[in-house]
C-alpha cells in the first residue's frame, strides 16, 4: 500500500528514489511510498516494531533531500492530490522557506566517566556553544536537556551550505573540551521538527454553523463563491466577538476556510493542511521560519 510521504515542488529534479511515486498537483508533486507493514506486533514487540516504522519513513524523507525542499506529511495521513489544491499558495510559500534548508540534532553533554570542570566553567562554554550555534542556526528548537551531564541538545535548522561550517563548530567544541565532551549529531534530514504537515477535514455543516455564530449567513452546503464573499466581513466580526467576550474559534476557523481557493460550487467538506512545528500546540504558517535573506535566530514560533 503507498501512502502519502512528502510534498515537493513539481520541478523537483527526477528520478525519484526507487520505490516512490509521485501525482502533480499544479505546482506541487505529492509523493507516496510503500506503507511498511506491521501494523499488527507481537505483544513485548510494539516499542520496537513503532521504531523500526519510524526509521523506514525516515529514511525514506531523507533520499528526498537531493531532490529540493521537502515539505514532510505526518504518518497515517489519508490525503489525495486534490486535498493539496486549495491550499496550493500556502504549501508554495512553505517550499520557499523550506529551499535550500536541513535539519539537525546537536546534543552535548559531558562524559560521565572524565572529571567535569566547575559549574561556572560549565555554564560558560554552554553559553560560548549556545552563542556560536546562534550565528550558524537559521532557527532552533531547545529540547530537555534530560540530565545534569548534558548542556545542549537542539534541534538545527541550517543552510544546506552551511554544513561545513557546522563540522568545524563541533571540532572547535571538541578542543576546547578534548576528551571530556560526548558530541552527538543526528543529520542532516528534512525539516520535520519545523513543518510537519498534516490533513483534517471540516464538515460543511461545521463551517455554517461557525458563519451563524458570527451572525453571518451561507447556504446550505456552502459554496465556495459564498465563503469567498464573507472574506472582507471576518475582521470586524472578529473584533465584535473579542469585544463581547466571545470565543474566537469560529472566526479562526472560517478565516482558514476562507483563505483557501475553493471550487466556486457546493462544498460538502472542507480539505484543511494544518503544518505544525515541535514544541507548538497550534499549527504555524510558513512565516513562522526565517524568510531567505534573514539572519539567524535562536527560536521562532511566530505565524
Amino acid at each position: 500500500m503507498m501512502a502519502p510521504l512528502a510534498i515537493l515542488r513539481r520541478d523537483a529534479p527526477m528520478p525519484l528514489p526507487a520505490g516512490l511515486s509521485a501525482e502533480p498537483c499544479g505546482a506541487l508533486l505529492l509523493v507516496r511510498a510503500p506503507d511498511m507493514p506491521g501494523h499488527r506486533v507481537t505483544f513485548g514487540k510494539g516499542r520496537r516494531a513503532v521504531l523500526q516504522r519510524a526509521g523506514h519513513r525516515q529514511a525514506q524523507l531523507e533520499s528526498l533531500l537531493p531532490l529540493g525542499p521537502v515539505l514532510a506529511i505526518q504518518a497515517g495521513s489519508r490525503l489525495t492530490r486534490g486535498d493539496l489544491s486549495p491550499s496550493q499558495a500556502e504549501l508554495a510559500e512553505w517550499c520557499d522557506r523550506l529551499a535550500g534548508r536541513i535539519q539537525f540534532q546537536l546534543t552535548a553533554a559531558w562524559d560521565g566517566h572524565a572529571p567535569r570542570p566547575p559549574a561556572p566553567a560549565s555554564a560558560a562554554l554552554k553559553s560560548w556553544m549556545e552563542e556560536r550555534l546562534s550565528h550558524l542556526a537559521r532557527d532552533s528548537i531547545e529540547l530537555p536537556l534530560g540530565g545534569g551531564d548534558t548542556l545542549v541538545n537542539r534541534i538545527l535548522l541550517i543552510d544546506s551550505s552551511d554544513a561545513d561550517r557546522l563540522d568545524t563548530l563541533l571540532a572547535e567544541i571538541d578542543a576546547r573540551c578534548p576528551d571530556r565532551l560526548r558530541l552527538r549529531l543526528v543529520g542532516p534530514s528534512p525539516a520535520v521538527s519545523f513543518a510537519l504537515a498534516s490533513l483534517h477535514r471540516v464538515s460543511g455543516t461545521d463551517v455554517c454553523a461557525a458563519a451563524a455564530a458570527l451572525g453571518l449567513a451561507l447556504p446550505t452546503p456552502p459554496t465556495g463563491a459564498a465563503l469567498a464573499a464573507l472574506a472582507p466581513l471576518l475582521p470586524e466580526r472578529r473584533r465584535q466577538a473579542l469585544m463581547q467576550g466571545c470565543s474566537t474559534e469560529h472566526s479562526r476557523l472560517l478565516a482558514r476556510v476562507c483563505a483557501l481557493t475553493l471550487p466556486s460550487g457546493p462544498v460538502d467538506d472542507v480539505p484543511i493542511l494544518a503544518v505544525r512545528r515541535e514544541g507548538c500546540a497550534a499549527p504555524v504558517g510558513p512565516r513562522s521560519l526565517p524568510g531567505p535573506s534573514a539572519a539567524p535566530r535562536h527560536q521562532g514560533t511566530g505565524r
